[in-house]
């Protein structure tokens, strides 16, 4: 398999292992790319590659991380053991490397030339306000220093020099901004669309240094990033596209409605401004987007992130601890724990340490280890046998949630809920009934 090191070599790869579709027809940015990209991420897992977009002169790709086929390519890695080999890296970070000259500075328009409307940004869904960055990897900052952070926010487009972001309760990215706002002053971001899936998948992770570190230390060597043009932030040196600006203070201004993650349009909201600075590309750029809504969408910041720390959680609380997954059908509001229980009151103990993991763990399913948490129906099948709901089901009131989840309220206040679906000890006599597998090559001749 090629290298990957940039995008481009992503789709290299994508293609090489037939997990690339390339669209030559003509495609509206209007609502006709997303449909597109839903269409091939509901039938086949493919990312989609663009080459017409109507009245832009950049090329789009979206669905590049829809699979966990498509994940294992990007890691390099087996799909079974994503959730390890992430873990693994998260501690033995790698510092980037810093380079004076980058492709992603090959062409920089400033002042008069920005606009954002050459930006070949969707509107992905029917019911989305407007076009919308859902694929850009936000770099930031302190004003006063520290280790950047890297991050996911929407970007409402709001004109040829501004956006609206965004700015969840709980990222880093917040404390930045609130820091900022105190004292009058606008914080700077870069906005990478486009580059090293691994950076991608970094950006998802809640790590207290900076990801891009995560991100070497997944490819296994330092990552190149180059500073800023109008700015000091650094950004991936093979970037496609990089927008540069200041989140502006003490200015809001309505932003969406979104097809967010919850599979929901979320309402708008009042978010900040920013001031666009500079807008950076490759030659030949290709800009790369996430379909909202999209497994994409919920893999990138709720699968991929969330398993490492969801497993180091639960097995911190019991060594029973077999598996975890977080199925992206759950919107990354439901987190399964498969155990070999010792303990009757291991399971709710385990449920709560889910919960702590990440806020957006709602719901949390414990099974037996003869229990499939890859398969939805044996999930239900544990539900429908082995709860006995006024012993199994608990709740946890008032606890901090996600803000979108349509079960909170706008503060991300909700009910958690925790389920033992796992044999009681009376109920230990029950087998579960098991076929061998046969090979039927050798009966249907």
């Amino acid at each position: 398999m090629s290298e990957i090191h940039d995008l481009r070599s992503f789709l290299a790869v994508l293609k090489e292992n037939g997990r690339l579709a390339e669209i030559e027809k003509e495609v509206d940015l209007v609502h006709e790319l997303g449909s597109v990209l839903a269409t091939l991420e509901s039938t086949a897992g493919k990312g989609g590659l663009f080459s017409k977009v109507k009245e832009r002169e950049f090329r789009v790709c979206g669905g590049m991380l829809a699979s966990m086929d498509n994940i294992a390519l990007a890691l390099g890695c087996p799909k079974e053991q994503i959730t390890d080999f992430l873990a693994e890296a998260l501690t033995k970070p790698i510092k980037p490397k810093i380079v004076a000259d980058a492709p992603c500075h090959e062409n920089v328009l400033t002042g008069d030339q920005i606009d954002m409307f050459r930006v070949p940004v969707p509107t992905h869904a029917p019911k989305d306000g407007g076009p919308v960055i859902t694929g850009g990897v936000v770099h930031s900052r302190g004003l006063h220093g520290g280790p950047q952070n890297l991050s996911f926010q929407r970007m409402h487009v709001k004109g040829r020099d501004k956006f609206c972001i965004m700015i969840n309760e709980w990222r880093h990215l917040k404390g930045f901004y609130d820091e900022a706002e105190a004292e009058g002053k606008p914080l700077p971001i870069s906005v990478v669309c486009g580059c090293d899936p691994v950076l991608y998948v970094g950006a998802g992770l809640r790590y207290d240094g900076d990801e891009t570190e995560v991100a070497g230390a997944i490819r296994g060597k330092p990552i190149e990033v180059v500073k800023s043009i109008t700015n000091d932030i650094y950004v991936p040196a093979e970037a496609e596209f990089v927008i540069e600006g200041e989140i502006q203070p003490n200015l809001r201004e309505p932003e969406g409605p979104l097809g967010e993650f919850t599979g929901h349009y979320s309402q708008p909201w009042n978010s900040p401004v920013v001031r666009v600075t500079a807008i950076c590309y490759r030659n030949n750029a290709i800009y790369q987007t996430i379909n909202g809504a999209s497994f994409e969408h919920i893999n990138l910041g709720n699968v991929l992130p969330r398993e490492p720390l969801l497993k180091n959680f639960a097995k911190y609380v019991s060594s029973g601890v077999v598996d975890v997954h977080i199925p992206p059908y759950g919107n990354g509001f439901l987190a399964y724990v498969q155990i070999h229980k010792k303990n009757p009151g291991e399971p709710k103990n385990i449920a709560l340490a889910a919960m702590m993991t990440y806020v957006n763990i709602k719901n949390v399913i414990v099974v037996d280890e003869d229990v499939d948490i890859y398969n939805p129906a044996d999930i239900m099948w544990a539900l429908s046998t082995r709860v006995k709901p006024e012993h199994d089901i608990f709740y946890v009131p008032n606890a901090q949630g996600h803000e979108l989840d349509p079960c909170s309220d706008e503060r991300g206040v909700q009910t958690k809920m925790g389920i033992d679906a796992t044999l009681s000890e009376d109920n230990k006599a029950f087998e579960r009934v098991r076929y061998p597998k046969v090979d039927l090559s050798d009966y249907l001749k």
